[in-house]
């Protein structure tokens, strides 16, 4: 693979990862809700490093020549990303406005 295509594959790479999505919708979500953040953030870079190896490996290409295939990706993908906005606007997430929690150390994002 020439060099030049393979830095323009790994820029195009990352812009997916910084470009704001319902990836950090769920991270954010997950710091309002007192969950733990670093294995929300951690799982969803797990996903996107899986997602640009199956691309390097020329599975979008093998699925963008199968529009059966493709079809049944997209569907399935537009059905998650309803799911989750639904379940947004049915429990949205709350910050903890109880004084009685105690002072939480850098920790408790960890």
């Amino acid at each position: 693979m020439a060099f030049n295509i393979f830095i323009a594959f790994w820029s195009v790479s990352i812009l997916f990862i910084i470009t704001p999505g319902a990836d950090w919708a769920y991270a954010i979500s997950a710091g309002i809700k007192g969950k733990v953040v670093v294995p929300a953030v951690a799982g969803m870079l797990f996903g996107h490093f899986i997602t640009i190896l199956l691309v390097a490996a020329g599975v979008g290409l093998l699925v963008a020549n199968n529009p059966t295939a493709l079809m049944i990706l997209t569907v399935a993908g537009s059905a998650y990303l309803l799911w989750m906005g639904i379940n947004l606007l049915l429990t949205p997430p709350t910050p903890n406005q109880s004084g009685s929690e105690k002072a939480q150390s850098w920790l408790r994002w960890a």
